[in-house]
């Protein structure tokens, strides 16, 4: 054998040998990854992963966009159809931080989380001081409390409301009463009748009353310890001591489902359903994957929040729980939060009331649902479960309905009436980002340029060194031809000369 031959058949074996460790090494690179994950995500006391948990680098920021109406007096003394303008943003720094934290023995950590605001006036669209004209919240409040009472209460009240100056359907507010309070006269005036039909009223009232710089109630979530393995990891085990809300008619409706949307358990799938607690909306929703994305150089998974979230109970009948009082069910896309919120008539949808159901959109002039602009979004890194970007967007409304015995809204059509919508955003910054990559994305592509590298060099000999031998072999077939050839005809060339010679014989 040849030298070249001896040289073909090492590089055709050796080839051979780096394509199945390149095979090899994918499911082994791929263990590791996942083991390190698995080590790194769970929160433990002085980790990177329990210090980015308690205090959030990436910036979060509250918006605000405000309807104001136009058209006041024409809708409470003609019934007209409301006509509103938005007007925003109005941008406020939200700083997050825990507080009263407890690691317990079943692998669940407990703590609160304090928000606090700071104006921005340089993100938005004008002064914290800028008024606009909304619904009277305290006054339908009150109208709602005594909506199924006796009509000689029902007059004394609405008496009550005009001696105090308070009687008007629609008001000027700033953005900040509107969002954290202001002292209202009416409130204190009716605030011993309210309590004789087991109602609490506050002597002030806001929309975000008492949030800022204050906590949502106390979680217990899991840590992602091997206690429960880190499939639970930011789960919401318990909310104020609760396993359920209490809000709800079933106890499907009432669960407290997922985390609070800042992570999720590592390793999403693409068919996963992202459920997310949310105390502003008083129920758990979830989201869907949409499509892959980028962001800063990393590969995530685009959620949204599916329509069917907020389908009416008719279409989909895990909403029933939802209906308020039992069996009084909104149409698709708005939910009455009442319960929650001290019997308060407010409703929650998204933004211009996108994909709620077409009377509600044409009930309000003004409204222009898009859905880029007003849809809940999540981008998720598939590997950490950590939230990349997210877009947490929300419309508060207040359900307008007549009240017998109350002159303010004797002609109203009963209408849910936009307040405003919020977005409360998180975008990751470039050095998290760059800090990300370097931790996690570079070892990640080392190891992926090993595997496939070691593959494709294989490949490589394995084929030219093939090729050389096929080469070789057919080279060597034509030469073997060649060489037949002229015996064959020397030994045609004899047979007459030997025949001669016979035959002379």
């Amino acid at each position: 054998m040849s030298r070249s031959i001896k040289c073909s058949v090492f590089f055709l074996v050796f080839g051979a040998v780096l394509i199945v460790l390149g095979c090899v090494f994918i499911p082994v690179f791929h263990n590791m990854i996942h083991d390190e994950i698995k080590t790194q995500i769970p929160l433990k006391v002085g980790s990177t992963s329990y210090n980015n948990w308690l205090d959030p680098p990436v910036p979060i920021y509250f918006q605000v966009w405000v309807f104001d109406l136009v058209n006041p007096l024409e809708v409470t003394q003609q019934g007209a159809t409301p006509a509103v303008v938005q007007k925003g943003p109005y941008t406020y720094r939200e700083h997050r931080h825990k507080v009263n934290i407890t690691f317990n023995e079943n692998g669940t950590v407990a703590y609160k989380e304090k928000r606090s605001f700071t104006f921005d006036r340089q993100k938005s669209a004008g002064p914290e001081s800028d008024t606009f004209t909304t619904v009277n919240l305290p006054m339908i409040t009150i109208a709602e409390l005594i909506r199924y009472e006796y009509g000689w209460l029902q007059g004394f009240v609405d008496a009550l409301l005009e001696a105090a100056g308070d009687a008007e359907l629609f008001l000027k507010l700033s953005i900040g009463d509107i969002l954290w309070g202001y002292e209202d006269a009416l409130m204190k005036s009716v605030k011993e009748i309210a309590e004789r039909f087991n109602h609490t009223l506050p002597d002030e009232f806001g929309l975000f009353y008492n949030t800022n710089g204050s906590d949502d109630g106390l979680y217990t979530i899991f840590t992602g310890s091997d206690v429960h393995g880190i499939d639970k990891f930011n789960i919401i085990d318990k909310w104020d001591s609760k396993k359920s809300l209490g809000y709800w008619n079933t106890g499907l409706c009432d669960m407290i489902n997922g985390t609070d949307g800042t992570m999720f358990p590592p390793f999403v799938d693409k068919s996963d359903k992202l459920y997310i607690f949310s105390t502003d909306i008083c129920r758990s929703i979830y989201a869907t994957y949409e499509k892959e994305t980028k962001l800063k150089g990393i590969n995530l998974y685009h959620f949204t929040v599916p329509p069917r979230v907020f389908e009416q109970a008719s279409l989909n009948e895990n909403n029933a729980g939802f209906c308020t009082p039992p069996g009084n069910c909104l149409p698709s896309g708005v939910l009455n939060i009442s319960v929650c919120k001290s019997g308060a008539p407010v409703v929650i949808s998204n933004p211009h009331f996108l994909q709620a159901d077409k009377q509600i959109i044409d009930a309000v002039i003004g409204i222009h649902p898009n859905i880029k602009e007003h849809q809940t979004i999540l981008d998720v890194d598939p590997l950490t479960g950590v939230v990349m970007n997210a877009e947490k967007k929300l419309q508060l409304n207040a359900f307008l309905q007549k009240v017998d015995n109350f002159r303010s809204t004797e002609n109203i059509k009963d209408t849910i009436f936009p307040i405003m919508w919020l977005n409360e955003s998180a975008l990751i910054d470039d050095k998290s980002a760059n800090e990300y990559k370097s931790g996690l994305m570079t070892p990640i592509r080392i190891t992926q340029a090993v595997q496939y590298g070691l593959i494709v060099i294989g490949a490589f000999l394995f084929i030219c060194a093939m090729a050389f031998l096929i080469k070789h072999k057919m080279t060597h077939k034509k030469e073997d031809v060649l060489v037949d050839i002229p015996n064959e005809r020397l030994t045609n060339d004899r047979l007459p000369t030997e025949r001669t010679n016979l035959i002379q014989s």
